[in-house]
């Protein structure tokens, strides 16, 4: 009997979490509805060129945030904010922030204060903080 009450229960988990995936599919399908899968090149041409950020530090953060949020950002654009579009990542794991700045950190040889992971809401701020420290150290 309690093997199969086990085994109810893990079943029910498993509708869950099942249930739970789609729907998380089904939400980001709807952030970037109407957006066209662009390639690292474009995404860096399009945003950061022009401002002279180095393509190895937008790729690499394209690169952790795909990572660590465990998705396809290929039709992510520079001005997608964590604190509103893009914040189901964050109701999803509620350490995926945490995770980011330490991923960031480790990539970049850098600090980043709270303050500063608390003030930085979009891939351009992200991308922009990254490439102020970079400057700060050298």
């Amino acid at each position: 009997m309690k093997y199969i009450i086990a085994l109810g229960i893990f079943i029910f988990f498993v509708l869950f979490w099942l249930y739970s995936e789609r729907k998380n599919q089904a939400l980001l399908k709807n952030i970037f509805a109407g957006r066209k899968s662009i390639s690292n090149k474009t995404f860096y041409e399009t945003y950061f060129k022009e401002q002279n950020t180095p393509e190895n530090i937008v790729y690499g953060i394209k690169r952790i945030l795909e990572e660590q949020l465990d998705t396809d950002l290929s039709k992510l654009s520079a001005e997608d904010d964590f604190s509103t579009n893009l914040n189901l990542f964050f109701a999803l794991d509620s350490m995926a922030d945490v995770e980011i700045i330490i991923a960031l950190e480790k990539e970049f040889n850098i600090i980043i204060s709270d303050a500063e992971a608390e003030a930085t809401h979009t891939i351009r701020d992200i991308v922009n903080l990254v490439w102020k420290k970079i400057n700060e150290k050298a």
